[in-house]
């Protein structure tokens, strides 16, 4: 009777056992450690046996740093480039009447007050002659860019001295000075390039003033 009841709980360890197996559950296996004298003792030994199947998957995120060095596409716009230099050929006996004009307007204005209505016709008119040299020819042997760059110059302080003399301002007999001055340079330029004489007349004396 005592095995009949051994031999059933053998079975049906066996049964959980293979219910286990088949079911992905841990396996348990259970067995009798028999006595010296060869009669089953009630200890049990309980073996338990657990196979855990993982599957990993590991991702990897790989961040490469990249050096990108940019060329930049420049679009060159050819400008037109102002010109300092006439193509136009000195035409002397224009020139030099042009530069005995400089130095009458320079003696005209010398015996006027410069300020008011014939000041500054006198002055426009100034402008209006040098404007004319700028379109003509430099002389032989003067550097172009530098003889335009002063008739320029003496046209546009020309013209500013008229319009200070129309409004009355004192600022127009300290610009003429400058005029004066510059063309007086300007006149001996030329007559080195030309072998000429023009001269301005001597600069008038100035006011002076007395103290009571």
């Amino acid at each position: 009777m005592h095995r009949a009841r051994v031999a059933a709980a053998l079975a049906l360890s066996a049964a959980a056992a293979l219910g286990a197996c088949s079911s992905g559950k841990p396996a348990i296996e259970l067995s009798q450690v028999p006595g010296g004298t060869g009669t089953p003792v009630p200890t049990q030994t309980v073996t338990v046996t657990e196979v855990e199947t993982r599957t990993v998957t590991a991702t990897t995120t790989v961040v490469t740093t990249a050096t990108v060095t940019a060329t930049p596409a420049v679009t060159v716009t050819a400008l037109p480039r102002p010109s300092l230099t006439s193509s136009t050929v000195f035409n002397r006996p224009v020139a030099l009447a042009d530069y005995t004009n400089l130095v009458s307007d320079v003696q005209l204005l010398d015996r006027m007050s410069l300020s008011g209505n014939a000041a500054a016709l006198q002055l426009d008119l100034l402008s209006q002659h040098l404007a004319r040299l700028g379109a003509n020819g430099p002389p032989p042997g003067l550097d172009a860019p530098s003889y335009y760059g002063r008739l320029g110059s003496l046209g546009l302080f020309a013209a500013a001295a008229s319009n200070e003399a129309q409004a009355n301002s004192p600022v127009a007999q300290s610009r003429y000075a400058v005029i004066r001055q510059e063309t007086g340079v300007l006149l001996t330029l030329v007559n080195g390039a030309l072998k000429t004489t023009f001269a301005l007349p001597t600069p008038p004396p100035k006011p002076t003033t007395t103290t009571p």
